[in-house]
Order: C-alpha cells, then structure tokens, then sequence
C-alpha cells in the first residue's frame, strides 16, 4: 500500500501532466485544481497527524 506522501506526490505529478492540456475537447484546468485541493488537504492532514502523533506518544509506523 502506498504511504500518504506517496499519494501526495502522485496527485501533484497528474496534476503537473495534465496542467493546460485538453481531453476529449475539455479543459484539465477544473481537474489540475482538484487534483492540488485534494494533495494539499492530505498533506495538511498528515501533518496535524504527525502532530498528534507527537502528542500522544505514538511511533509512526510508516517512517
């Protein structure tokens, strides 16, 4: 299974692939923005999970 950093990078390089490009007559731009939104958000949230990881006193098992 990938690590969330892994899905993050992934999303952001479609993102990058995809970037003013047309499919089938469409524009990507809609796509692009969320493919971001959506790496954006989970890297906040792995972050806030790290934290509370620190917190609480818990090993992260993905490092």
């Amino acid at each position: 299974m990938p690590s969330s950093r892994e899905i993050i990078n992934d999303l952001r390089a479609q993102a990058r692939a995809l970037d003013g490009r047309h499919v089938a007559g469409s524009m990507m731009d809609g796509v692009c923005r969320s493919l971001r939104r959506g790496a954006d958000e989970l890297d906040r949230l792995l972050v806030e999970l790290d934290m509370l990881r620190d917190y609480a006193e818990i090993p992260d098992s993905s490092k």
